[in-house]
């Protein structure tokens, strides 16, 4: 079980295409930061299977899109 785990219970819980979240939302279901990187690489939130971040939204069928790193948000959008 992933660290990751309670975003991939709390996104595959959402009936909606489309998940709009503040990074501070996420780090509230996660119940921990986000590590820096989050913060200043769009890389972090990728939709690669091989980081372990990107299968918590991946296994549950969806993709990151629309990041806004100065706003601090990101679309989570059901495949």
């Amino acid at each position: 079980m992933s660290k990751y785990s309670p975003l991939s219970s709390w996104l595959a819980g959402q009936s909606v295409k489309l998940v709009h979240a503040s990074f501070e939302q996420i780090e509230t279901i996660l119940g921990f930061k986000l590590p820096a990187s989050a913060r200043a690489y769009p890389q972090w939130w990728e939709n690669g299977p091989k980081h372990v971040q990107a299968q918590a939204w991946l296994t549950v069928g969806f993709r990151t899109e629309n990041l806004r790193l100065t706003a601090e948000t990101v679309d989570f959008v059901r495949r």
